[in-house]
């Protein structure tokens, strides 16, 4: 079974791949690791110009792209077979796209839990993808840290 794991390197995600991990390693599957880069719609007007946000916007991918091989290549030598991707878009929309593209059997993500307010205001790709996603989605809760807060 091919399982996505699409991450955003947070403390959430990390669980979130953990337990990836763990499922590919009992289900002798394949891990394809996943960041989706949001380009948020800059203007040239002010002090920066349009080629340094472009400079920007590549440094972010570069960065991301580096540390999706290496956290991939660490997993090849413990002997997970282990693809990246990076996408730029609307998450819940490319994280679904590329869990069909990839055939994954399951996506795996973290979710931080929010609720109330925040999460009216700030919405949940995770509950989006669970909506949209054509295959299981399995959503790791964000641990609270010790002392309940």
């Amino acid at each position: 079974m091919k399982i996505l794991h699409p991450t955003d390197f947070s403390e959430c995600a990390t669980q979130a791949e953990a337990v990836a991990i763990d499922l590919v390693r009992r289900l002798d599957g394949d891990l394809v690791l996943l960041q989706v880069l949001v380009e948020a719609p800059l203007y040239s007007e002010g002090l920066i110009s349009r080629r340094q946000v472009q400079t920007v916007y590549d440094a972010q991918r570069k960065w991301s792209e580096d540390a999706l091989e290496a956290r991939a290549e660490k997993l090849r030598q413990s002997g997970i077979k282990t693809s990246w991707r990076v996408q730029m878009g609307v998450p819940h929309e490319e994280i679904t796209r590329t869990a069909e593209e990839e055939h994954a059997g399951m996506i795996v993500m973290g979710t931080h839990g929010r609720s109330g307010l925040n999460r009216v205001l700030l919405g949940s790709v995770t509950e989006r993808v669970i909506r949209l996603a054509r295959c299981p989605v399995l959503t790791v809760r964000q641990a609270k840290p010790v002392g309940g807060q």
